[in-house]
């Protein structure tokens, strides 16, 4: 269970007299960025109270956040941007206040972002009741359930490195997600979410990373360099683990096919969110085994 913010979506016939209708929710953890917005389903009722074009504005916002919310994921799955974080949902509100408003961000507790709309729905909103829908799961999200189950089994913070880059040769290097390590790599840890609608691009980073991780199998010096630019050696035999949140559609389960070829290569252990706990269980071992 992770700490979400949610904000309600206000829609203003006239800003004046402060008369308004709740007509959607935006909700999100601002960590890992599992951002999502839902609009009331119960729209006669709304256009009872707002006409058409106060309507279309407050649908066009949500549109643009949605789309705001998409392009973020993507380019935090791509390790081309960082999550969207609380600071741009305090930003919304701040400019938003005319015909659509935003009430001020709250906290609720929950595991996902449709989770946390589910909740806000039901205890504040006035909407027929609707199944929740299964979401997405991001890399980003899958990162952080893998620190989580880090610290449930205890590795000292000192040893974890997140974030890490791992510098092959004189012209190779790629991210790893996070790394124990002081002075030499005990393990990398990588994670990869399958369930994404730019799958292709997917496929090309998993084989580029592949490829970077076999010429390190292959013998090439490695160093690995942290967010605080400590340095630890990394041996061609290094522990690797990778998580991986499977597919859901056909594409999806042809490209995790393809990857799980790359994976079977590089002697690398896989594990869905399901068995996460078994990474940082091996990482246990190997630092005893020291």
């Amino acid at each position: 269970m992770s700490r979400y913010l949610y904000s309600i979506i206000r829609c203003l016939p006239d800003p004046q007299t402060g008369e308004f209708v709740n007509v959607g929710v935006i909700a999100g953890d601002p960590v890992t960025g599992d951002w999502a917005v839902r609009r009331l389903s119960n729209i006669e009722r709304i256009r009872r109270f707002a006409p058409q074009p106060v309507l279309e504005v407050s649908e066009r916002f949500m549109a643009r956040v949605t789309g705001e919310i998409a392009d973020a994921r993507a380019a935090v799955e791509a390790d081309r941007g960082e999550p969207l974080g609380e600071a741009w949902l305090d930003r919304l509100c701040r400019d938003h206040r005319n015909t659509v408003q935003l009430s001020a961000p709250a906290p609720v507790i929950a595991r996902r972002a449709e989770e946390a709309l589910a909740m806000i729905f039901d205890s504040m909103m006035i909407d027929p009741a609707l199944p929740l829908r299964q979401q997405s799961i991001s890399r980003i999200r899958a990162v952080q359930d893998l620190k989580d189950a880090y610290n449930r089994a205890e590795i000292p913070g000192s040893l974890l490195k997140p974030k890490c880059r791992i510098y092959i040769g004189d012209r190779l290097n790629s991210l790893i997600d996070i790394a124990v390590a002081n002075g030499s790599a005990i393990q990398l840890t990588q994670a990869w979410s399958f369930q994404i609608s730019s799958i292709d691009d997917l496929s090309t980073r998993v084989k580029a990373w592949g490829y970077a991780i076999e010429r390190l199998r292959r013998g090439d010096e490695a160093r690995l360099i942290d967010a605080q630019d400590s340095v630890s050696e990394v041996a061609s035999d290094v522990d690797l683990q990778i998580v991986v949140v499977p597919p859901e559609t056909a594409q999806q389960e042809f490209a995790y096919a393809e990857a799980e070829q790359v994976f079977i290569g590089l002697d690398a252990a896989v594990h869905t969110l399901d068995d996460v706990d078994a990474v940082p269980a091996r990482a246990a071992a190997l630092l005893a085994a020291k």
